[in-house]
């Protein structure tokens, strides 16, 4: 059975548009085309979309995505480097974590400039800001 593209998005929550971007990009292969041109995709693009789209939720970057489905590709090969990226992917999260809570920590510390009881030209966090 072969899908449209927009009975493929439907399936897979991704935009005709974000399908397109991934064909482009090579996450995914181009698709049969059926005499009037349409994309025809097998029930495969499916499973495949749905991958992309869990890694993307895991914030993983197209690179390593592609890297991922090489070893979907090709099964017999040895997972150890899926590890490493993996733990790689981890250590960046962590990296973006530690500076997302340097940057909340410096919010608190501009909000206390302010006691939202005087006048915006007195006004310690615009003044912060400034």
């Amino acid at each position: 059975m072969f899908l449209k593209i927009g009975e493929l998005s439907e399936k897979t929550s991704c935009s005709v548009l974000t399908i397109r971007f991934y064909e482009k990009e090579g996450l995914i292969p181009q698709p049969e085309r059926n005499q009037g041109n349409y994309r025809l995709y097998s029930e495969s693009y499916i499973d495949r979309l749905k991958f992309i789209v869990n890694c993307r939720s895991l914030n993983m970057n197209l690179s390593e995505i592609k890297k991922l489905l090489s070893y979907k590709d090709i099964p017999n090969q040895n997972c150890s480097e899926v590890n490493e990226l993996i733990d790689s992917h981890i250590k960046e999260v962590q990296n973006n974590i530690r500076k997302q809570q340097k940057l909340i920590e410096q919010l608190l510390e501009i909000r206390k400039t302010c006691d939202g009881m005087c006048n915006a030209d007195q006004c310690g966090v615009l003044k912060n800001l400034g």
